[in-house]
């Protein structure tokens, strides 16, 4: 039987068709028992393709995690401040970071501590990069209003990580005071990011 080759549109629509796929098993299955049979399975693929485009799954789940941000981004701001016809204000920021949390739309919550370990170890897409951090904070932050001038790009980063961190830990941690513990979190990072008084 001769081997099928795809164009490149072909591949791409194949590719958005996994990545498409691997939210809802992550959001079932966890990342662990999601396996690359399930991904090809749900997006309707044989197994041998999802070779053609991830070496494994922890360079699948980095593309996935990009793929979902930039797929989050306009659900996130609209279309408005998207065009910076306006600015986003501390309630609205601050629900952005609640979504980081929110089990429903961030995969985060689905993730685990060693699920990120693995990451960080398997690519430099998760390793702490301050100057990268930098570049992305500064393009948020121009659809923000009333934003400091001194902020602290480090420590914003390592809190929003940190806020991470504490949705994946989420079964560790006292179920009662969690969702305060999340704000008590959020709270800061909007204290770093905005003006007083605002």
């Amino acid at each position: 039987m001769p081997v099928r080759v795809f164009d490149k549109d072909e591949k791409e629509l194949l590719r958005i068709k996994m990545l498409d796929a691997g939210f809802p098993l992550i959001k079932e299955y966890g990342v662990i028992h999601t396996s690359v049979a399930r991904i090809t399975k749900a997006a309707g693929i044989g197994t041998s393709t999802f070779y053609n485009f991830w070496q494994n799954k922890e360079e699948y789940l980095t593309d996935l995690i990009r793929y979902h941000r930039q797929k989050m981004l306009p659900v996130l701001i609209s279309e408005d401040v998207l065009a910076h016809k306006r600015k986003l204000s501390r309630i609205e920021v601050k629900k952005l970071f609640k979504l980081l949390t929110d089990e429903e739309v961030s995969i985060y919550p689905h993730m685990t501590l060693e699920d990120e370990f693995k990451l960080v170890k398997s690519t430099e897409e998760f390793a702490p990069d301050l100057a990268k951090e930098t570049a992305i904070a500064t393009a948020l932050i121009s659809y923000i209003d009333n934003v400091r001038e001194d902020i602290d790009f480090g420590l914003v980063a390592n809190l929003t990580k940190i806020l991470a961190i504490t949705a994946e830990s989420k079964n560790s941690l006292h179920a009662s005071s969690y969702e305060a513990t999340l704000d008590v979190i959020i709270e800061k990072i909007l204290n770093l990011i905005f003006k007083e008084g605002v």
